[in-house]
């Protein structure tokens, strides 16, 4: 069972409500969460008032990760920019999404990331979404992750480390030097970076190898997230999710607006596909292309 102090608990219902609908607690290591809530909780608060987030669950785990410890501060970017509604540079070229996007997809997944279930979260950039899908899920349920650019399986272990750590006490990312995994290629079988109960493997959901490693390690998905576009909803995704299960996904042109979907598999396998809002996200990209088309 997670222990916190009296102190940490002191204005924080948030914090209980978390500890109370996760089974077991987060871990069973004790801990003591510290960290800058005042503007994260900034953060959240005006995600509420937008009416963005409103499950107890959503906010509890959004209050709980301290986004800054995603956006790579130590690459030159003010701490208080992490705390903005935009997209922030994490390296390679890529984004971490504006907190309202993650909001929503969060949102849109939380009955289907219950605790126990198991998720994917395709293009985990920085971790923090995984981060979050993890604590949705619990230590009985399983996270795992697909980032194509292996610098950032790197720094997505390294912020996963830093956001975790206040909340489960000594986690830490196992193999390759320093505890994060140096090579973590899933297409060629390297072995994934493992921290709680995450997974994070280094490939391309557009590739057929890649993909089958993944759902051979956490599949079936009750649960999926895509954090780039996909030209249509690919195939391999819906097969990876289990009967009852949600995949969210932004789908359309690599230029231009796409539509935020929803894809819902029913118990005999038939999907049932919605358009929730208009998004703006980089697309994916196919399998060994250093740039997306």
């Amino acid at each position: 069972m997670l222990a916190v102090s009296t102190r940490a608990l002191r204005g924080r219902p948030w914090l209980a409500r978390l500890l109370v609908t996760t089974p077991g607690g987060l871990c069973h290591a004790a801990a003591t969460v510290n960290f800058d809530n005042d503007t994260q909780d900034a953060l959240v608060d005006s995600l509420v008032k937008q009416g963005l987030v409103h499950s107890p669950r959503v906010d509890a785990v959004l209050r709980a990760l301290d986004r800054r410890d995603f956006t790579f501060t130590h690459m030159g970017i003010p701490a208080h920019v992490s705390y903005r509604d935009s997209q922030v540079p994490i390296g390679q070229g890529q984004t971490i999404c504006a907190p309202s996007f993650h909001a929503v997809c969060l949102e849109l997944l939380a009955d289907h990331a219950t605790p126990g279930a198991a998720v994917l979260d395709v293009g985990a950039g920085s971790g923090y979404l995984t981060a979050c899908l993890s604590l949705l899920v619990g230590p009985e349920g399983r996270a795992v992750a697909m980032e194509r650019h292996e610098r950032l399986v790197e720094q997505a272990g390294q912020g996963l480390f830093r956001g975790l750590a206040p909340i489960l006490g000594d986690v830490r990312p196992q193999g390759g030097a320093h505890g994060v995994a140096a090579s973590t290629s899933a297409r060629s079988g390297g072995a994934p970076l493992r921290l709680h109960n995450i997974q994070i493997f280094h490939g391309n959901v557009l590739d057929d190898a890649a993909l089958a490693a993944v759902g051979a390690a956490g599949g079936p998905f009750d649960a999926i997230h895509v954090g780039a576009t996909a030209r249509e909803v690919p195939r391999g995704l819906t097969e990876l999710l289990r009967p009852g299960g949600r995949l969210v996904l932004p789908v359309g042109p690599p230029v231009g607006m796409q539509g935020l979907m929803v894809v819902d598999k029913a118990a005999d396998g038939s999907l049932a596909c919605s358009k929730v809002r208009d998004v703006k996200l980089p697309p994916l990209a196919p399998p060994n292309a250093e740039r997306p088309l």
